[in-house]
């Protein structure tokens, strides 16, 4: 019995961080990044999910301590020059506390027929501040500080579920990743519903929905 919906939260509940990306790209090609826009904000994704999936256990890392890690290795690639990866960093610890929340899940949060759950790839003083600022009241949160690890790793499911007091088969998992999200919590046996926004291609066999709003019937039902 589903007793439960547990959510990520950049790309789910709250705007990823896209135009951020877009001016940080354009940061780089000030300082001489010899890449294509569009190739930088690629670099970001992949370097940055490189870090997640190395830092678990021992090597675990904050993310604010990746970030700047990332940069030094996109301006490497790109042979960019004099970036204050302090200041990179700092924009990007902005837009986690003041991210603007998705109309979507501002009606889903709303109308869930269900007790709602955090679980998240972030550091713990970001997303304490954001989920203040947004005014949400979810009855659970846990984040890859608290596993420490990252999502797709299925630990961070598993601990996050017994922190909230719940078996995988209760409850529904919703993220707006194909990887880190539906994989990582189907990984961990949860039913996970891929939030896929951006209309990609929808492996076989994969649950998808538009939005979180194409979720509140399911769960009604």
């Amino acid at each position: 019995m589903i007793k439960a919906v547990v959510l990520d939260f950049y790309g789910t509940i709250a705007e990823e961080s896209y135009k951020l990306l877009d001016r940080v790209a354009g940061t780089f090609l000030e300082h001489g990044a010899n890449a294509a826009r569009e190739e930088i904000c690629d670099l970001w994704w992949k370097g940055f999910r490189a870090a997640c999936d190395g830092a678990h256990g021992k090597t675990f890392a904050l993310q604010k301590e990746l970030y700047p890690r990332v940069f030094a290795e996109m301006a490497e690639k790109t042979g960019a020059r004099g970036l204050d990866y302090a200041e990179l960093t700092k924009d990007v610890l902005e837009f986690a506390v003041s991210s603007p929340m998705l109309e979507d899940a501002r009606r889903f949060l709303r109308e869930c027929p269900l007790p709602y759950y955090i679980l998240s790839n972030i550091d713990n003083a970001e997303l304490g501040k954001i989920i203040a600022l947004h005014g949400l009241r979810p009855c659970g949160v846990f984040t890859s500080e608290d596993a420490r690890e990252y999502k797709p790793r299925k630990g961070i499911f598993e601990k996050g579920l017994q922190k909230f007091g719940l078996a995988a088969g209760e409850a529904v998992y919703a993220g707006d990743s194909y990887i880190n999200d539906y994989c990582g919590a189907s990984g961990a046996g949860m039913t996970a519903f891929w939030v896929n926004r951006m209309g990609e291609p929808v492996p076989d066999g994969a649950r998808a929905v538009p939005d979180l709003c194409a979720l509140l019937p399911l769960l009604k039902a």
